[in-house]
């Protein structure tokens, strides 16, 4: 009697040591494709992120690609809040407060983009959420370029479009490995 329960508690412990690392490794492993298919793509930068998130270490791709999806949103959402912040200096040239403006047109528009993606994933329309996602991507790009148009002007975003940009990366190469799937 005592034999068969200690079978029995050692094959739980086994099991639970199993799926929790092969959860884990998912999650790893997901990042790691990533990254390799976008030599922009930090593979920790996505591990780190997306262990934040306490149910993408047992999530499936599709979970993951819902999980990553939110957290580009929420980028955007905050990225739009840091700029009004900006934009209420009193001190800001022209340019400067142009440039924002258009960092703020472009973080709203890519938010509006990526609700339209999480659509497109519900419904199994990989294409779609690819170019949506794309679209929302190019927003960081576009609004660092925006401060570069004139010499000497710094942009207050670089860190953010960049984080950004990385997020929306994640999930491009998720979308990506469920379409092959």
């Amino acid at each position: 009697m005592k034999h068969s329960f200690s079978l029995s508690f050692n094959f739980v412990i086994v099991f639970l040591l199993v799926h929790g690392s092969f959860s884990f490794y998912n999650l790893h492993h997901y990042c790691d494709e990533a990254a390799k298919s976008n030599p922009n793509l930090s593979c920790d930068f996505c591990i780190a992120s997306l262990e934040a998130i306490s149910k993408s270490k047992n999530a499936s791709l599709e979970e993951l690609v819902e999980i990553s999806t939110v957290l580009a949103m929420s980028k955007a959402t905050n990225i739009s809040c840091y700029i009004s912040q900006l934009l209420k200096a009193q001190n800001l040239d022209k340019y400067y407060t142009s440039a924002l403006q258009d960092c703020l047109e472009l973080y709203a528009d890519a938010n509006s983009t990526l609700h339209e993606s999480m659509c497109d994933l519900k419904s199994k329309d990989y294409s779609k959420a690819n170019i949506d996602a794309s679209a929302a991507m190019d927003s960081s790009s576009t609004c660092e370029d925006g401060f570069k148009e004139r010499e000497g002007v710094v942009s207050p975003l670089t860190k953010e479009n960049n984080t950004f940009f990385q997020l929306t990366a994640i999930m491009l190469a998720f979308i990506n490995m469920l379409s092959r799937s």
